[in-house]
């Protein structure tokens, strides 16, 4: 009879599985046990220390830039300081934004009179840009970059409009066409008023 047989070497293997599982489960449930009561309270104390995150109500625009109107003039966004902005980019070859612009001529005919002030901005030519307002028959302020605009106006695509609070800050951000002369984006542009 062979002691090093075949149900053996079995037996081994099955022990040395049953004393790591042993080993292992042991070792888990000791630390629990050891650090539970210890990490309650600690984690207790921590919970109790923590403040509430100071989430900003709105971001601070910046005026820090200057586009161009389609004659030629330059048009310093500082000068809007203290009143609404209806801050929209576009582009001629954009489909969205092409569609958006007569609700944007709807929404300029109702509060032009208001302290808001239209800045749509395109980073075309400003003789395209001028033959195809002209074609169209918009009236609203068309301005064209001067410069890349501040950081807090980078977006991944077009068309992008932020409105901007008498204060100076972004209430409001949307990337991709949308309609503008609806009621409730009146209301929501004169809360934004002084």
């Amino acid at each position: 009879m062979k002691i090093f047989n075949k149900n053996f070497f079995l037996g081994v293997a099955v022990g040395i599985v049953i004393t790591i599982l042993v080993i292992v489960v042991g070792g888990y449930l000791f630390i629990w046990w050891y650090s539970s009561g210890r990490m309650a309270s600690t984690g207790k104390l921590i919970e109790e220390s923590l403040e509430v995150p100071p989430f900003p109500e709105e971001t601070q625009a910046n005026y820090d830039w200057t586009v161009r109107s389609l004659n030629g003039e330059d048009f310093k966004m500082s000068d809007t300081k203290g009143k609404v902005v209806f801050l929209n980019f576009w582009a001629t070859w954009c489909p969205p934004c092409v569609g958006e612009m007569p609700s944007i001529q709807r929404l300029y005919e109702k509060i032009k009179d208001e302290e808001v002030v239209f800045v749509c901005v395109s980073q075309e030519d400003s003789s395209k840009v001028s033959r195809f307002i002209k074609e169209k028959g918009f009236t609203f302020p068309i301005y064209t970059m001067k410069g890349a605009p501040p950081a807090v106006f980078n977006t991944q695509g077009i068309p992008a409009t932020f409105i901007l609070t008498s204060e100076g800050k972004v209430a409001f951000r949307h990337v991709g066409g949308a309609k503008w002369d609806d009621e409730k984006t009146v209301d929501f542009i004169r809360r934004q008023q002084p």
